[in-house]
């Protein structure tokens, strides 16, 4: 910053004084008698600029920073539309299972589950099976099979039967959609789903003999 400060003094000289008008006033004197009539206007003015001279300085070459892309926030549907179950899908296999050592052995249609697809299948998305219906899974082998209950939307009994079609354990009444394992710890080469309470009331046991039927043609 710079600043400028100018004085102007004038001097300014009369052989006559003038007559004091005014007592006090500081632009006037008397001069004394002898003297020199000599009266000095003194005329100060003083004119002091200020001049702030500042040239601005140099702004930094602006840098280019970059941006980001605005994206809008999704925005939540105005009523979320439940998604629809996925339709169950019947098997194309069917077959009898009979409970032996009965006057009058009661029988269940079932639906017969022999391929790897339809073993994950099962009864998914399945809600209602029906009284005296079921299905039953063959085993690729004899071992102690695990059950759980993905989208299986029935509560169910899980009979383990072995190659002779003995029944060697059972789970009865398997609450629906849950993903615990269950097992009767015995190998098992067949297992039969039935409605949940349907192995109690026809008294179906570990040792109860059934036979299995295959049906000559699907419906």
């Amino acid at each position: 910053m710079t600043v400028r400060i100018r004085v102007l003094a004038v001097l300014r000289t009369s052989p006559h004084t003038e007559p004091m008008s005014h007592p006090r006033s500081i632009r006037h004197r008397r001069t004394l008698r002898g003297e020199r009539p000599l009266t000095r206007f003194a005329a100060l003015s003083l004119c002091v600029t200020a001049v702030a001279c500042s040239r601005p300085a140099p702004h930094p070459a602006a840098t280019t920073q970059p941006v980001a892309p605005v994206v809008a926030a999704p925005t939540a549907p105005s009523s979320a539309a439940p998604t629809p179950p996925r339709a169950p899908i019947p098997l194309p296999g069917r077959g009898t299972v009979e409970i032996l050592g009965r006057s009058v052995p009661p029988t269940f249609q079932v639906e017969v589950a022999r391929t790897e697809l339809e073993r994950t299948q099962g009864l998914m998305y399945r809600r209602v099976l029906g009284k005296g219906k079921g299905m039953v899974f063959f085993m690729p082998g004899d071992s102690d099979w695990s059950f759980y209950m993905r989208n299986t939307r029935l509560p169910l009994d899980i009979i383990f039967i072995d190659s002779a079609w003995r029944v060697v354990g059972l789970v009865a009444n398997v609450p629906p959609m849950t993903l615990a394992l269950r097992s009767v710890g015995a190998p098992s080469r067949y297992v039969l789903e039935l409605d949940a309470h349907e192995a109690a009331r026809h008294g179906i046991r570990a040792g109860t003999q059934l036979r299995f039927a295959a049906s000559k043609t699907a419906p």
